[in-house]
């Protein structure tokens, strides 16, 4: 190993959205302190931590399918996680956080329905930001093994029913995806074109 080598800090992608996200719950603190944050987490399951209060809620197994509870449960958390604004919970959030693990599974369709069915219970022009690294590969959404043309239908049909859930409750959706890894763009991208959102396609070194 020679001297510049000695000198490279590796930063893996998961430690870059960490830091991002921990830079904006800081500045909505300072800035905008009365805001309502919420983060929802995905792997092979969906974590919903919501203001960070109360511990995570874990939707696993047959739930990851099941559109209508997790719109509904959705509705549901934003009442029993949503309760207190940033300036606030600004701490503890960030403590959660941290503890965010990188695994395989991406249970990424679950998650964006049941963080745009929290939102539609907040304030008008709430925004959801997703950010994933990963293709959906597990639950509603997933474009892991499609076998027939319908499947891939079924799953882009998903992705527009959420978005026109967040269209009609005056959501935003912006899409950030990591780059080098594959997260089927295209339909993510029907979330965004719906409700006037962006999507951004960025280095992880540069996520903050």
């Amino acid at each position: 190993m020679n001297a510049a080598d000695r000198n490279l800090t590796y930063i893996s992608r998961i430690q870059c959205v960490k830091a991002a996200i921990d830079s904006q719950v800081n500045d909505m603190a300072h800035g905008a302190e009365l805001r309502k944050v919420g983060v929802v987490t995905f792997n092979h399951e969906v974590s919903v931590l919501g203001d960070g209060t109360k511990d995570a809620q874990v939707i696993s197994g047959d739930k990851l399918n099941n559109f209508e509870y997790l719109r509904d449960n959705g509705k549901a958390q934003f009442s029993e996680r949503m309760t207190q604004p940033i300036g606030q919970t600004k701490d503890v959030l960030k403590a959660k956080i941290e503890q965010i693990e990188e695994t395989g599974p991406t249970a990424l369709g679950p998650a964006i329905l049941t963080s745009v069915a929290m939102a539609t219970q907040g304030a008008a022009g709430s925004v959801v930001v997703i950010c994933t690294d990963g293709l959906a590969n597990i639950g509603l959404g997933s474009f892991d093994g499609l076998v027939t043309e319908q499947n891939k239908i079924d799953a882009d049909n998903f992705y527009t029913r959420v978005g026109e859930i967040a269209q009609q409750a005056g959501i935003t959706i912006n899409i950030v995806s990591i780059e080098g890894d594959e997260c089927n763009i295209e339909s993510l991208s029907r979330l965004a074109d719906l409700t006037g959102g962006t999507v951004e396609r960025v280095n992880p070194t540069t996520l903050t």
